[in-house]
């Protein structure tokens, strides 16, 4: 019996280092679009929505979001509906030069053909960090 716990809690420890959590996007990633958009594709490709729902939806609206559900509720519910066409734009915009407003705060990146019903994609800057508007 006692080697059957000893075993079950090997086990148990091994599967909790294997599903670590993933990592927040660092501070001075979010600064830049350079940065944020390559940042952006990494996280969308190794699926890890929670970090990716954290950097790039605006605070304001992410409030609202956890008012009606967790934060690993909307991440999951974006990785099955949204994730796979996002990762396209960003792809398609990661060496393309922006649309920006006259204060630097809103950069349009027009798409070459439509996806997923989209025309552009706007990022926002609120303070020093970039966050996706649309």
């Amino acid at each position: 019996m006692r080697f059957a716990q000893i075993v079950l809690a090997c086990v148990v420890s091994a599967s909790l280092v294997s599903q670590a959590p993933a990592e927040d996007v660092k501070p001075e990633l979010r600064e830049s679009l350079e940065k944020l958009i390559p940042e952006g594709i990494r996280l969308l490709t190794k699926k890890e929505f929670v970090p990716f729902v954290k950097a790039y939806v605006p605070p304001e609206e992410l409030k609202k979001i956890l008012k009606r559900m967790s934060l690993e509720e909307f991440a999951e519910k974006f990785g099955k509906s949204k994730a796979g066409r996002l990762l396209d734009v960003l792809k398609e915009i990661k060496d393309a030069t922006p649309e920006m407003n006259d204060e630097k705060t809103k950069a349009v990146y027009k798409l070459k053909s439509s996806i997923g019903g989209k025309q552009s994609i706007t990022f926002q800057k609120i303070e020093k960090y970039w966050y996706i508007e649309n």
